[in-house]
């Protein structure tokens, strides 16, 4: 197994590279030129990558890259894809970060880098003044992250066991990212004049943590832990537990909490010094009995626990056609805040009657006009709400999102964004023809030819019948100089709509094509 070191950005020793943003880890690797198209694999997890090839001969030399993970993907927003340009192959690996992270390395068992660790989005923020200095200011942020070194310094306290650790704020560099991993029995307290930018747990078990300092973006992660607690006296708005068990989080005021997001997590306890009556607990067996029709994932399904109206309430994380995340609940009361209700709707068809029509119409037609209209508007409420309110309704929204964003990327030309984004729906639902047959498209305008195909067969695996799939499985076979092929691809496509002229005019090329190489091929 090999290991990509770990770094920021930049290359290796074997050309092989990974770079990082603030939510995504993206991995190059360069492929033989001789590999066949079609010849390389991959596989990602929650937890871990492998991207691979057979060997061929002398020419291609069988190869496997990857291993597990520092920290959790989402595999639904992870892709892989190969870029071609000129003799040159490039498999890509972009691996969406379940948590908004900076990773010190790729793999567990890479070496930590030797680089400072970067923030992910800088200490001091100020706010532009207009659209195109705020356009700057992002850029410039975007830049200092990867050309500059960070104020931010790695401390980890890792390995301890059964002792009392005091963090002062002398012994740590200024500005730490404070990480306790793989600390059983210990008791640590950060002391009240330490400033950490970040804090962590990772991987401990019956450790007690007191924040008696400040933590500068106010935000927590525990990861793997068994049995720990947390104490703390200062703000820490966000709170993220992941794969945890029996975790407690101790707030000495109820203001200085705002969300937690769990996903994974058995027997979570919150409570509040100053507000006890807020005090709960999050448990995903729990969650699982409260919501047997979702069909939760320890892995994939992210909770979130917030104060609504004066209860610690947890909901379950949904995302919108656009991958906005919110909550069913949320979701229930925008549709309720905008729906039109019946008094406005006969205001609104009594204005419409006013009008020269309208004041022709008799009784009876005004009187079906207005019945007609409410209709319309609680079919248009009964839509919206299984689009929006049901998992069905919001998983084939996404589904139509993804695609509709792929076809905008098409007309404008951008062929490798339409592909990523077909490749985002088809990882959503296999089972729509239309989006193989659009990747399909791209693919040929990329000159993945061997791809193309592949996509175009699984369109017609689906739906037999689909001129669409058979004609661009004509036109990978032409660009293939599978001549014979195309033009049986060709025929096919005209069985099922005899009057196409572009497989008809395809056709006659395919045939001219396959005749002169059988000819190139008798003279041999």
């Amino acid at each position: 197994m090999f290991h990509v070191p770990g770094q920021y950005s930049g290359g290796t020793s074997d050309g092989l590279a990974w770079t990082q943003t603030k939510g995504e880890v993206e991995v190059r690797v360069p492929l033989p030129p001789k590999l066949a198209d079609g010849g390389v694999h991959c596989s990602i997890l929650p937890r871990s990558y492998s991207l691979w090839w057979e060997g061929a001969g002398e020419e291609v030399e069988a190869k496997k890259v990857g291993g597990e993970l520092i920290a959790l993907v989402v595999v639904d927003d992870s892709l892989w894809s190969v870029e071609t340009s000129g003799a040159n192959k490039v498999a890509v690996v972009s691996l969406r970060k379940a948590v908004p992270e900076l990773w010190t390395k790729l793999c567990v068992t890479d070496d930590e880098s030797r680089e400072a660790p970067r923030l992910l989005d800088g200490l001091e923020r100020k706010a532009p003044r207009s659209k195109q200095e705020l356009l700057q200011d992002a850029k410039a942020r975007a830049a200092a992250t990867i050309d500059e070194p960070s104020r931010a310094k790695q401390y980890v306290l890792e390995g301890r066991a059964s002792e009392s650790v005091a963090l002062l704020a002398e012994d740590l560099p200024p500005l730490p990212v404070v990480t306790v991993r793989n600390c059983t029995d210990c008791q640590i307290v950060l002391s009240p004049a330490l400033t950490a930018v970040k804090l962590m747990l990772e991987g401990c078990a019956r450790c007690t943590l007191t924040l008696e300092g400040k933590v500068l973006t106010e935000t927590f992660e525990a990861w793997r832990c068994e049995a720990c607690a947390l104490h703390t006296s200062s703000p820490l708005k966000t709170v993220q537990v992941d794969a945890c068990t029996g975790l407690q989080l101790s707030f000495a005021q109820a203001a200085h909490f705002q969300q937690l997001l769990t996903t994974g997590a058995h027997d979570l306890s919150l409570s509040f010094a100053d507000a006890p009556g807020l005090n709960g607990r999050v448990d995903f067996g729990e969650l699982c009995a409260r919501m047997p029709e979702h069909g939760l994932s320890t892995e994939t399904d992210q909770f979130i626990t917030r104060v609504v109206e004066d209860t610690l309430t947890t909901e379950l994380i949904i995302r919108l056609s656009n991958d906005f995340p919110t909550t069913e609940r949320e979701v229930a009361d925008f549709a309720e805040r905008t729906k039109v209700h019946a008094d406005k709707l006969d205001e609104v068809v009594d204005g419409m009657l006013g009008t020269s029509l309208g004041r022709s119409l008799t009784e009876a037609e005004r009187e079906q006009m207005k019945a007609m209209v409410r209709e319309q508007s609680d079919e248009a409420s009964a839509a919206q709400q299984v689009a929006e309110q049901t998992a069905e309704g919001r998983h084939k929204a996404r589904v139509e999102f993804k695609q509709k964003a792929g076809n905008d990327a098409f007309k404008s030309a951008d062929y490798q964004q339409a592909a990523v984004l077909y490749t985002e729906a088809i990882a959503l639902d296999e089972g729509v023809p239309a989006l193989f047959s659009n990747r399909a498209a791209c693919f040929l305008k990329l000159g993945r030819y061997a791809q193309a195909r592949e996509d175009a067969e699984k369109a017609i695996a689906l739906k037999p019948d689909f001129a669409k799939g058979h004609f661009r499985r004509a036109l990978a076979l032409q660009a293939e100089e599978k001549f014979a092929d195309a033009c049986a691809a060709f025929n096919q496509v005209l069985k099922i709509e005899p009057k196409n002229k572009d497989a008809a005019s395809g056709l006659r090329m395919a045939e001219v094509q396959a005749e002169r190489q059988r000819r190139q091929q008798a003279a041999v």
